[in-house]
């Protein structure tokens, strides 16, 4: 029956709601297939939504479902008449169709509820801007294109997948040759081989967290994934800044790459040899595809919106970097919502975003101050993860950064360093002799202020975990591996202190 449609008209589908309703009523194996695919709300007609309560307050009762009982309920909810009583029951129920046919009439239903949620939400975004004085245009356009995401998110419909077809797409995905093979790895390349080896790379829709107390490296070490990817696959890095401007996170850059001391690209005292490094680096910088967004308030919508974006525009997004997880905020988060709830939703909002744009999303993390109260053995665990637990359980991968010299000082042994005890060094001692023994050997300093960082990948759901070591260069921000002969010096030296 065709209807005429008047301005405010919103669409459905009469006869389908009769004969999805009227199924329900009548076949159990319906009344299981309407309840999994359609809400309440999916009705249009209230009397149709009074039907479906009352049928679904017998089901979740385990009481039987049929005309008669539900003729009852309605009956003890006083909406028997609203509904148009006994007779338009049975008009429901002789609209029944078979089983084999009832995914097309919820279908149909379920469209008609789509578009009834889009319409409502474009009058919505309509009447907000013509009656609501818009402070910030960014934020009302974030707000509005999150009411039209909800509005078709139903749209999404999945259905099961026979383990024939995932097995034949499995491997189809291990016989294609994949573009990144150079690191021997299956996803992005973190641009550490010994990371490389726990991880197998970063994961297309995988949340990756990386964590460390404040001033450990965790910034600097997520700058250095993002360099390295996008130097070494060429695509396109994105980076939430949240606390540092773009140019200072570009001056990062440039001295990771230039090995220059921060200080003194910052202060422009660069002679010679070094103006020519900083210049090079930052014509190599300016070449790399990485976009930067340095807005300083954080709104969780914000970074989902600029990432859909800039996919958009960039289709072979590689990799999308925040920084940090305690600076992003819901924006509509009510007085009472404790931070530890704000964080909640800001993990499962990343997490549910790196899954949508298949891309993986690595996340700055801080961990809580109970890692100062431990004693002698002050190695981060995946419990030090501030503000929230969900934070752990939402992660693919969680890096945790350990830098003993951050809460010792290290000194180079002297003349006398012999006559301590090998077991009384601390771990930054025995590294500053290693370090000592090979610049002795060589000939070689290390530049920049050095520290030795441990890696530990706490948390790895599609692999192993494992402690990966880098030297943090201080001065310039860089991350580099030490060489297999380094490592096994540090071994010995360890080897020799447990004896």
């Amino acid at each position: 029956m065709a209807r005429p449609k008047g301005q405010r008209d919103l669409p459905y589908n009469e006869q389908a709601e009769q004969a999805v309703l009227g199924s329900a009523l009548l076949s159990r194996d319906c009344l299981f297939t309407v309840f999994s695919s359609l809400n309440e709300d999916d009705f249009y007609l209230g009397k149709h939504q009074l039907i479906y309560r009352a049928i679904r307050n017998l089901f979740d009762k385990q009481s039987a479902v049929d005309v008669l009982t539900v003729t009852e309920e309605l009956m003890n909810m006083k909406e028997l008449e609203t509904i148009g009583g006994v007779e338009y029951l049975q008009q429901c129920s002789d609209a029944m169709v078979a089983l084999s046919s009832i995914d097309y009439y919820i279908n149909i239903v379920n469209d008609q509820s789509a578009l009834r949620k889009l319409i409502q939400s474009c009058r919505d975004i309509d009447y907000k801007f013509l009656n609501e004085e818009i402070d910030d245009v960014n934020g009302f356009i974030a707000d509005s294109e999150k009411l039209l995401k909800d509005a078709t998110e139903k749209r999404r419909v999945s259905e099961f997948k026979k383990a024939e077809q995932v097995a034949e797409a499995v491997r189809l995905n291990i016989e294609t040759p994949k573009e990144i093979k150079t690191d021997g790895v299956n996803g992005l390349t973190t641009g550490f081989d010994s990371i490389n080896k726990i991880t197998q790379g970063f994961h297309a829709g995988d949340m990756i967290i990386v964590a460390a107390r404040p001033s450990v490296g965790k910034t600097a070490l997520a700058l250095n994934f993002a360099y390295r990817a996008a130097n070494r696959t060429n695509k396109p890095v994105a980076i939430f800044s949240l606390e540092m401007p773009a140019e200072q996170l570009v001056t990062r850059l440039v001295g990771t790459e230039s090995s220059v001391s921060l200080s003194k690209i910052t202060t422009g005292n660069l002679v010679g040899v070094d103006r020519a490094k900083v210049a090079n680096a930052i014509y190599k910088i300016g070449s790399l595809p990485i976009w930067i967004d340095d807005s300083p308030n954080g709104k969780l919508m914000d970074i989902i919106a600029k990432s859909r974006k800039l996919q958009a525009k960039e289709p072979d997004l590689g990799l999308i970097i925040v920084d940090y997880l305690g600076l992003v905020s819901s924006g509509n988060t009510k007085s009472s919502d404790s931070r530890q709830e704000e964080v909640r939703k800001a993990s499962l909002a990343l997490k549910a975003l790196a899954r949508e744009l298949k891309v993986p999303v690595i996340v700055v993390s801080q961990l809580s101050r109970s890692v100062e109260q431990r004693g002698e053995n002050k190695r981060p665990i995946l419990s030090d993860l501030r503000d929230s637990g969900s934070i752990e359980q939402d992660a693919d991968v969680v890096m945790l950064l350990y830098r003993e010299d951050y809460y010792k000082d290290s000194k180079s042994p002297n003349s006398n360093a012999g006559d301590k005890k090998m077991k009384n060094l601390t771990g930054s001692e025995r590294f500053e002799m290693v370090k000592e023994q090979k610049e002795r050997n060589t000939g070689e300093s290390m530049v920049g202020d050095v520290s030795f960082v441990e890696v530990n990948i706490a948390k790895n759901r599609n692999g192993q975990t494992g402690k990966s070591y880098l030297f943090f260069y201080k001065s310039f921000g860089r991350f580099d591996e030490p060489s297999e002969e380094w490592l096994k010096q540090m071994r010995e030296i360890n080897e020799n202190a447990a004896n």
